[in-house]
C-alpha cells in the first residue's frame, strides 16, 4: 500500500510538471550579430573613427619632423598628447555607445520573439546540448523588419 500511494504521488508529480512545463528557446547569438544589417552600419562608423585618429597620429608626426627646436617638439608633443587622448577617449565612448544599443536591440528583439512565441526562457544555443526551440530567424528578422531598426 505505502509503495502504490509513493508511486501514485511521483505520477500525479510528473503530470503536473508536464502540464506546466516550461518552454525553452535557443539563440545563436553570433549568428544574430552576424545577420543584423545595423552591426555592419555600426561597424563602418566605428571604423571609420579609428581610422580618422591613426589619420591624425600620423598628420601630426609629420608635422614633427618638420620642428627644428626642443622647445618646439616638447609643447608640440604635449598638445598632441592631449588632442590625441580626447580623441581616444571620444572613440571609446562611441563604441561603448555603440555596442550598448546593438545589445540592447538584440535583447529587446529576443524578448518580443519569446512573448509572441509563447517561450518561457531563452538561452544561447552552446549552452543547450539537446532540445529547445530555435528563435533565432526570427530574431535576425525582427531586428531587420522596419519597426525593428
Amino acid at each position: 500500500m505505502k509503495r502504490f500511494l509513493t508511486l501514485s504521488i511521483a505520477l500525479a508529480s510528473f503530470a503536473l510538471a508536464s502540464a506546466n512545463a516550461e518552454v525553452i528557446g535557443v539563440v545563436d547569438f553570433d549568428k544574430v550579430v552576424d545577420n543584423y544589417t545595423k552591426v555592419k552600419t555600426v561597424s563602418d562608423e566605428i571604423s571609420d573613427k579609428y581610422a580618422e585618429i591613426q589619420r591624425y597620429s600620423l598628420d601630426k608626426e609629420r608635422e614633427y619632423k618638420k620642428l627644428s627646436t626642443p622647445i618646439e617638439r616638447k609643447n608640440f608633443e604635449e598638445s598632441t598628447a592631449r588632442e590625441l587622448s580626447k580623441k581616444q577617449d571620444a572613440y571609446l565612448r562611441l563604441k561603448e555607445k555603440k555596442e550598448a544599443e546593438i545589445d540592447a536591440a538584440i535583447k529587446n528583439a529576443i524578448k518580443q520573439v519569446a512573448i509572441s512565441n509563447k517561450i518561457d526562457t531563452v538561452v544561447e544555443k552552446t549552452v543547450v546540448f539537446f532540445g529547445g526551440v530555435d528563435i533565432t530567424d526570427k530574431v535576425v528578422k525582427a531586428l531587420n523588419s522596419p519597426s525593428g531598426k
